[in-house]
Formats: structure tokens, C-alpha cells, sequence
């Protein structure tokens, strides 16, 4: 890759888990500082992630972002500035309520948002996890008892120590999922051991296409950063794709560009520092 600097972006759209934040879950002051500066420089900073809007705010705060959130994938795009709801598309009940019950069968853990909640059945190590690394508190509950099913997003999760740690029974619910429910379902792996359900008219991609036109900025003039497979999407919509150094080469296949650093190098602020801060903009280690 050349050096040479590129106009600077109408949108950047960046992931968080692998890609923006650390292995630690947070976010390095380089990476902060390097997003303002080109805030400054007239870029809309646009968090896209598979976390709900309440398990990213703080981030999003941390930074001082008041540009529209794309969060659960894809489902929901959030007004940055007010913490509205700007769009919202639903995963059917009937698909939920048989994602339950294949997540049953085969042992799964199983938990689904509801009106910004996090809501499942048993409290073990995958449940644990997730609130551990998302900073949200789940509700215990019986899907059997809900009358209304029709969630933001539902979730199948393994466990994550587990070795080793390859994860097939989830790639299989992956494929056989998108047989039966076709466009009415986006389903994805957003890391090896989760896999994400929502609406088939959301994805990070169909989202981010959704923000460009709320803001009259052309896909040729976004830049996305991602590190998963649930960011192919927002990958391939984007005018500039760029993977992670830390991505699978299924990921880094499709993009245009890949960073030279790690998430836990701050590979993001690295990139933008060398290809669209001005010269005299450049945010040190």
C-alpha cells in the first residue's frame, strides 16, 4: 500500500469489538484523540457494531460522538446525539421462537434484546461472558411465558473457554437458518462462538447504506474498518474496506486495504494517522 494521502472520508464507519476497541474491551487514548482529530477535519466518525446502543454508549461518549449509531448488527441505527431511535427493524417472532427451540435442543444458550433489555433463561458461563465483556446485566426470565417474541436481536452462545476452540455446530445453525428463513433472516457469526439473529432487512452493510443517505454522503466517500464476518456487509458497501491485521483471511480477502497494526496496537488510529490526518495532525503512541 502507498502512503500517499487520500481525501479525507464523508463517513467512517468503524466496528468495535477486535477493530476499534482492545482485547481488554477498551479504547487507548491514541484511538480516542486520532477520532476527534478527524472529526475536526470533517469526517463523520459512525460506530457500527453488534452491541445494543446501551452497550456501546459509553464509548461512543468517551470519543464525543454525535453522529447517528449503527448497533445489534444492523437492526437499529441510534441518534448519537439525543439517544433516539431512528430505525428500527424487528426479527420476526416465528423465527425467534424456532431459534429458541433449535438453541434448546441442542444445548445451546440462548438470549435475545427486547425494547434495549437483555433477557435469558440461565445464568452459566456464556451468559457471564457476555455481561462481563459488554459491561450489561441480563434479566432471567422463560421465553415459554412470552406472548410477544418480536426482538431487536436474538443470540446463540457457546462457550467460549472451551478447547479446543472451533466452533462447528454454530457454522451448521448458521447454514441451515439461512435455508429455511431466506431474506426474512440476516444471520452471522460475529465471533466464533456467537451467533447473531436479526431482521433479514438489517445488516451492517444495509444500515450503513441507510446512514449514507441520511447524511447525503455517497458510499465512494466511506471508509469502514472491521475485523469479523457480521462486517463483510458494511465491508463491501464501503468505498474503502479495511480489515484488521488481526482479521481471518475470509475477511481481509474482501477488503481494499488492511491495517498494519493489531486492535491491540491501536491498528484504526494508526491507519487514519498515516492516510488522512494532515501532516501536522499526527497522534503519538
Amino acid at each position: 500500500m502507498s502512503t500517499v494521502k487520500l481525501k479525507n472520508p464523508g463517513i467512517v464507519a468503524v466496528d468495535l469489538d477486535g477493530t476499534l476497541l482492545k482485547s481488554d474491551h477498551t479504547l487507548s487514548q491514541r484511538t480516542i484523540e486520532t477520532l476527534r482529530v478527524l472529526e475536526d477535519q470533517g469526517s463523520r466518525v459512525v460506530i457500527s457494531t453488534g452491541r445494543s446502543y446501551e452497550g456501546m454508549k459509553h464509548f461512543k461518549d468517551q470519543i464525543g460522538l454525535k453522529n447517528p449509531v449503527i448497533c445489534y448488527n444492523g437492526a437499529m441505527i441510534a441518534d448519537g446525539s439525543t439517544d433516539s431511535i431512528l430505525h428500527h427493524w424487528l426479527l420476526p417472532a416465528d423465527i425467534t421462537r424456532a431459534a429458541h427451540q433449535f438453541a434448546r435442543e441442542m444445548g445451546f444458550h440462548f438470549q435475545v434484546f427486547q425494547d434495549g433489555e437483555l433477557y435469558f433463561e440461565a445464568r452459566g458461563e456464556e451468559a457471564e461472558y457476555y455481561e462481563a465483556s459488554t459491561g450489561l446485566k441480563g434479566h432471567l426470565t422463560s421465553f415459554d411465558d412470552w406472548e410477544n417474541l418480536e426482538v431487536t436481536k436474538a443470540l446463540m452462545i457457546l462457550s467460549p473457554s472451551r478447547e479446543p476452540k472451533i466452533y462447528h455446530e454454530l457454522s451448521a445453525a448458521e447454514s441451515f437458518f439461512k435455508v429455511i428463513y431466506g431474506v426474512r433472516l440476516y444471520c452471522a457469526l460475529s465471533k466464533p462462538f456467537y451467533l447473531e439473529f436479526i431482521n433479514g432487512k438489517g445488516s451492517k452493510g444495509h444500515a450503513l447504506h441507510q446512514v449514507g443517505t441520511d447524511l447525503h454522503v455517497p458510499r465512494e466517500s466511506i471508509v469502514a474498518f472491521g475485523d469479523g464476518f457480521n462486517d463483510l456487509e458494511m465491508l463491501d458497501y464501503a468505498g474503502m474496506s479495511v480489515a484488521m491485521s488481526n482479521a481471518p483471511e475470509g475477511v481481509k480477502e474482501r477488503c481494499t486495504h488492511e491495517t498494519s497494526l493489531s486492535n491491540d496496537e491501536d491498528g484504526v488510529a494508526d491507519f487514519i494517522e498515516t492516510y488522512f490526518l494532515q501532516e501536522n495532525c499526527r497522534v503519538l503512541p
